[in-house]
C-alpha cells in the first residue's frame, strides 16, 4: 500500500481527480455567487464593491480569456445552455446567469488549476521543511486536499483557490530564499487578495537574525516589499475610486456577535486537538513553520474586526504551516521520524 500512495503518478492522478471534487462541493456549497457585494459578474467585469473587487487577479485572467474567445464559442456554450435540459437545472441549482456562462467555465477552469497548484505548492513546501517518505509526504499532502471542504461556510469567492496557492508557494520561496521568484510571485498575489503582505511579516520575523541574509539586503528586501504592495494598492484605489463601498468592511457586531451562542462538543475537540497537535513538541519543530505562525495573530484580529471569527476561509494563509507542525505529531504516532532539512 505504501508503494502505491508514494508512487508520483498515481497520487497526481488521484490528487486531479478528488481536486475535482473539491472544486465541485466549493462552487456547489455555498457557491462563488451568494454574496451581493461580490456577485460573480460583477467582480469580472469589475463592478463590484470594494474592498471585493480590487481582488482582480482571477476575474482579470477570467475577463481577458472570454474576450479572445472566438464568438462561435460563446453562441455555442449558450446555445447548449438553452436547449438542455440538464444544464438549465444546474445553472439554476448553482444560481449562475446563463449569459455569463463562457466565464463561469473559464473561471471554474482556471480554479480548478489553483486547486491543483495548491496542492503542488504544499508538497514542495513539505519536501522543503521535513525529509519523509514518499507515502508520507504525498498522504499529507492529499490530505491537505481533503481538509478543505469543511472550510466552505458562509461565501466562497473566486479569488479563494488563488489565495491558497500563491501564499504557499510564496512561503516555499521564502524558505528556499529564492529572493526573484518570490518578489516575483509577490508582485502577481498582490493583485488577489491584501493579505499578501503578510509574507512580509513571515519574511521580518524570520530573517531578522539570519545569518544567510546581511543587514542591508535584509531591509532592501523588506522596502521592496513595501513599495510593491502599496503601489498597487494605490492603483487598485484609484481604478475602482467610483466603486460602491470602502476600503475594508467592518464585521465587528453583525455577526461576530453569535459566537457567544456556544459551540457543539465536537467543534471543540477538533479545535483541542489542533491547537494541542500545533504546540506540542513545539522545540523540536522547525523554526521557519514556527516563525510563519506569527501571521495567525494578525489573522485573527483583522477577522474579528473585518470578517466573520469562525468563518475558516478567513484562515487560509495560516492553513499550510499549520498542517505542517501537525504533520510532526502525526509523524510521530507512525513512528516516523521526520529530518529536518
Amino acid at each position: 500500500m505504501k508503494k502505491i500512495i508514494g508512487n508520483n503518478y498515481f497520487f497526481w492522478f488521484a490528487a486531479i481527480i478528488v481536486s475535482g471534487y473539491v472544486l465541485i462541493v466549493f462552487v456547489k456549497s455555498p457557491g462563488i455567487n451568494g454574496y451581493e457585494r461580490a456577485m460573480f459578474p460583477e467582480m469580472i467585469y469589475g463592478s463590484a464593491w470594494k474592498p471585493f473587487v480590487y481582488r482582480t487577479l482571477l476575474p482579470s485572467a477570467v475577463r481577458v480569456t472570454a474576450e479572445i474567445l472566438p464568438e462561435q464559442v460563446h453562441n455555442t456554450l449558450a446555445e447548449k445552455v438553452r436547449s438542455g435540459e440538464l444544464a438549465v437545472i444546474v445553472l439554476k441549482k448553482l444560481e449562475w446567469e446563463s449569459e455569463f456562462i463562457t466565464e463561469y467555465i473559464v473561471a471554474v477552469i482556471y480554479m480548478w488549476l489553483f486547486l491543483i497548484g495548491f496542492v503542488y505548492a504544499f508538497r514542495k513546501l513539505l519536501i522543503e521543511v521535513y525529509n519523509s517518505p514518499d507515502w508520507f509526504t504525498n498522504s499529507v499532502s492529499f490530505a491537505a486536499l481533503l481538509a478543505l471542504p469543511p472550510m466552505f461556510q458562509y461565501y466562497s469567492y473566486i479569488y479563494d483557490f488563488p489565495t491558497l496557492f500563491l501564499f504557499t508557494l510564496g512561503l516555499f520561496f521564502l524558505k528556499k530564499q529564492k529572493w526573484n521568484y518570490f518578489l516575483l510571485l509577490f508582485f502577481i498575489s498582490c493583485f488577489n487578495k491584501e493579505t499578501t503582505i503578510l509574507l512580509t511579516l513571515i519574511f521580518a520575523i524570520h530573517f531578522y537574525k539570519s545569518d544567510n541574509v546581511n543587514r542591508k539586503f535584509y531591509y532592501q528586501l523588506i522596502t521592496a516589499q513595501l513599495l510593491i504592495f502599496i503601489s498597487i494598492k494605490i492603483l487598485l484605489y484609484i481604478l475602482f475610486l467610483d466603486n460602491p463601498g470602502g476600503f475594508v468592511e467592518f464585521h465587528l457586531l453583525d455577526r461576530n456577535y453569535l459566537i457567544f451562542n456556544g459551540y457543539s462538543l465536537i467543534t471543540f475537540v477538533v479545535w483541542l486537538i489542533i491547537i494541542i497537535a500545533t504546540f506540542s513538541k513545539w522545540k523540536v519543530k522547525p523554526k521557519f513553520l514556527k516563525d510563519a505562525l506569527w501571521i495567525a495573530l494578525p489573522l485573527v484580529i483583522f477577522t474579528l474586526f473585518l470578517g466573520f471569527l469562525d468563518e475558516l476561509r478567513d484562515y487560509y494563509e495560516v492553513f499550510p504551516i499549520v498542517l505542517l507542525l501537525v504533520t510532526y505529531n502525526i509523524a510521530h504516532i507512525f513512528g516516523i521520524e521526520l529530518k529536518q532539512d
